[in-house]
């Protein structure tokens, strides 16, 4: 692990620290279903999380690619919900027991990229981003989640498992964000509106 990966995953753990203490400060709210299902996919999150950091200081980034798969996936599905399904009041229940599917990820990336709050606002390329046509980071993680795809090739051309020093940083990266940004989510849905400025100030300060 080069140095300015030791750095950022130092980050990592500071950032991690910083957010749950101010979490674990407040007494969260759960008087209704969109509330519950934010919080438990942010719980299920960290969990990945934690493990995804533990993946990576072992030097098994094979593993932490296929968790950040699961977690990307509950990324998108937390805002999803939260911008796109509660508006309609869809009941949460019938998609936690499989009664309703959701729609595909792309599908639930069109979707949050079309939404507009009540004064306009928009995600402008925050989960486009993730799409074919951008990084296009859920194909890359999904295909070699199936045996192929640029990670699988370069196992394929070193004859063994190896990874560029950029590849790991990316994907810890986006790891990162996804964390930080999931993290303001339930802290919005919550209306802890101190809290997430000072979550983002502390972010920027960290950069």
């Amino acid at each position: 692990m080069n140095e300015e990966l030791v750095k950022l995953m130092g980050t990592i753990r500071a950032n991690f620290i910083f957010i749950h203490k101010i979490l674990d400060n407040q007494k969260l709210n759960f008087n209704d279903d969109y509330k519950k299902i934010n919080y438990a996919y942010y719980n299920v999150f960290c969990a990945h999380y934690e493990s995804f950091f533990i993946l990576i200081y072992n030097n098994n980034f094979s593993s932490a690619i296929l968790l950040l798969r699961t977690m990307l996936e509950l990324y998108v599905k937390s805002y999803y919900l939260e911008f796109i399904e509660k508006e309609k009041n869809t009941n949460i229940l019938q998609l936690i027991d499989g009664e309703e599917d959701f729609p595909s990820f792309f599908k639930m990336l069109k979707d949050l990229e079309s939404y507009k709050d009540k004064s306009g606002a928009k995600f402008e390329g925050v989960f486009i981003q993730f799409s074919k046509s951008e990084l296009a980071s859920y194909e890359k993680f999904s295909l070699f989640s199936h045996g192929k795809g640029e990670y699988l090739r370069t196992i394929f051309e070193n004859n063994k498992i190896s990874y560029s020093n950029k590849q790991i940083s990316d994907v810890v990266k986006t790891a990162k964000g996804l964390f930080e940004t999931l993290s303001l989510l339930l802290m919005y849905t919550h209306s802890l509106n101190d809290e997430v400025k000072e979550v983002i100030k502390e972010l920027q300060e960290a950069l």
